[in-house]
């Protein structure tokens, strides 16, 4: 084969990425202005609600940074650990966070990749008791931790490694952790090393020098959200945090001075060091047992193997084209898609540079937008067509640079044939007009509403008689805009309204005695017929209405 088998590994995962990438590139499932629900526990400074529900902290205040950039509208949803988890199982919330990286996979949980803090396990006890200086001094006492947490897991896993004899107890709240602490049923509480005690102050507590288990922290998203839409919000939470943690005067790095600045400050107790150095010296011991390792390398090599047939099977079955590139532009390896697409077999291309092989063609945007991808070390997209097709064809393009060293890139490529979905759009997009001035043309206010009574469309007639904005409109409630009161001021309920009807009983009514209530807060006397739609799970109605010059009798 062409290329060596690292190459290979580096190739797959690159290119399955590109692919993910070029997926996720098609029409958001994300819109401006959704509502992410998130859910927030008692882990003081990184998330908590106050006393009166409010919630704060330094991931809520890096969330509500990311949701002004994308137009999110953020829900909190103040509950215990336990409730959270649930929670989000349930898809009663959208996301939660912090949550270590270990126990998200563990879960099999949708997570971001880009860690939002390192956090520890640390050990509190009462102020004025007895001491711990090391794990060691567990050995006969007892410990109380939130159930689920993943320090709780690996301190378990340590004291039976060390055989340290210690009673665990759990709770679901951290302040649960602290009163028994503090009152006395138990002798250490263990909560994160960011954890801040002081805002608890009737619990008299400190904090031990005992601390463990790093853990990066992450966003869980709930899998009711859906996989294409949780990796979408991946995305887009990696690419923010990949910025801010790029620029050391983001407002990442003043929510981290602002919440965790002093905190964390403490030296690492020596007891840490002595550890590192033990496993240390163990790991040169283990060392000498090199000679066992050969089996294992004899298994990688398997492994290898098997990865380089997946991979062929990947490309021999990848929906779109496929090719690499050295940094000089000769082609290194075209799938099956690419040659049936160009009319050439692999053996014909691989080793020559595009002008070599088509000596006519005009390929200078192409051959740019690899340099491009090499100068800039990130992927570039385009739509285009290809001079070699047979008939006119839209592909969706996507360069991206292959690192084997700082001084060997790489230029992989893949196409998606995307011409029958900008067919699709181009016919939509004629239709919408269409419809757009048809219901601009009538004489009459007309507006659409879906299975909840919610505004779907509205022509510009309806928007002037009634005195509102279109956005001020599309999504919302139209009865409780314009049908909320009777003439005379008095209540009138949802179900009592024709429109009503017509969409849950699918009646059609003409009405010429109501009123519709204006944006200023004035009434005013309308006609107006209502007709329901019959499309299966999707009901709605239509109406249509004109202002009378006087009410009816």
């Amino acid at each position: 084969m062409f290329w060596d088998l690292q190459k290979m590994r580096s190739g797959i995962r690159l290119v399955a990425a590109v692919l993910l990438s070029a997926l996720l590139s098609l029409p958001s499932v994300i819109r401006a202005d959704e509502v992410i629900r998130f859910g927030v526990y008692l882990n003081p400074p990184l998330s908590f609600p106050d006393r009166n529900g409010k919630p704060g902290g330094f991931i809520v205040d890096l969330m509500e940074y990311i949701a002004s950039q994308e137009e999110w509208r953020m829900e909190y949803v103040p509950c215990t650990w336990k409730q959270c988890n649930e929670l989000l199982e349930r898809g009663e919330i959208n996301m939660l966070s912090p949550i270590a990286v270990t126990d998200a996979r563990e879960r099999r949980l949708d997570f971001n990749r880009e860690s939002l803090y390192v956090n520890w396990g640390q050990l509190v006890t009462a102020k004025g008791g007895e001491g711990l200086e090391s794990p060691l001094d567990l050995a006969g006492k007892s410990v109380i931790a939130l159930a689920g947490d993943i320090h709780f897991a690996d301190l378990k896993l340590l004291a039976e490694h060390y055989d340290i004899d210690v009673r665990f107890f759990e709770v679901n709240d951290y302040e649960d952790v602290l009163a028994w602490v503090a009152d006395g049923p138990v002798d250490a509480g263990l909560v994160n090393r960011s954890f801040d005690i002081g805002r608890f102050p009737e619990f008299r507590l400190e904090k031990s020098p005992v601390i463990f288990n790093p853990a990066e922290i992450r966003i869980a998203l709930s899998p009711k959200n859906g996989q294409l839409q949780n990796a979408l919000r991946i995305q887009l939470l990696d690419r923010h945090l990949t910025r801010l943690k790029g620029n050391t005067n983001s407002v990442y790095y003043e929510l981290q001075r602002r919440w965790l600045g002093e905190r964390l400050s403490d030296k690492i107790p020596a007891w840490v060091f002595w550890l590192f150095l033990g496993i240390a010296s163990i790991a040169l011991v283990l060392a000498m047992g090199v000679l066992l390792l050969r089996r294992q390398v004899r298994q990688q090599t398997r492994q290898i193997r098997e990865i380089s047939d997946r991979f062929t099977a990947f490309m021999n079955h990848l929906p779109g084209i496929a090719y690499m590139k050295d940094a000089d532009g000769r082609y290194l390896f075209v799938n099956p898609i690419w040659e049936q697409t160009k009319h050439l077999s692999s053996a014909e291309v691989v080793g020559r540079l595009p002008e070599d092989i088509w000596p006519t063609h005009d390929l200078d945007s192409h051959v740019q937008e690899e340099r491009d991808v090499i100068e800039w070390g990130k992927a570039v997209e385009s739509i285009e067509t290809s001079p070699w097709d047979d008939h006119a064809r839209y592909w969706r393009l996507i360069r991206f640079p292959i690192e084997e060293s700082p001084d060997n890139v790489m230029v992989g490529g893949i196409g998606l044939d995307v011409t029958a979905h900008r067919e699709t759009e181009e016919k939509l997009s004629r239709l919408n007009r269409q419809l757009q001035l048809l219901l601009e043309s009538a004489g009459e206010g007309i507006f659409g509403l879906d299975g909840l009574g919610r505004c779907n469309f509205i022509n510009q007639v309806a928007l002037d008689l009634l005195g509102y904005q279109r956005k001020e409109v599309i999504g919302n409630n139209m009865h409780d805009l314009i049908q909320h009161s009777r003439t005379d001021s008095s209540a009138y309920p949802g179900s009592e309204s024709p429109i009503h009807r017509a969409i849950k009983e699918g009646s059609k009514s003409r009405i010429l005695n109501e009123v519709f209530w204006h944006a200023e807060g004035t009434c005013f006397p309308v006609e107006y017929s209502v007709h329901p739609i019959a499309d299966g799970e999707y009901p709605g109605a239509v109406v249509v209405f004109h202002r009378l010059e006087k009410a009816s009798a």
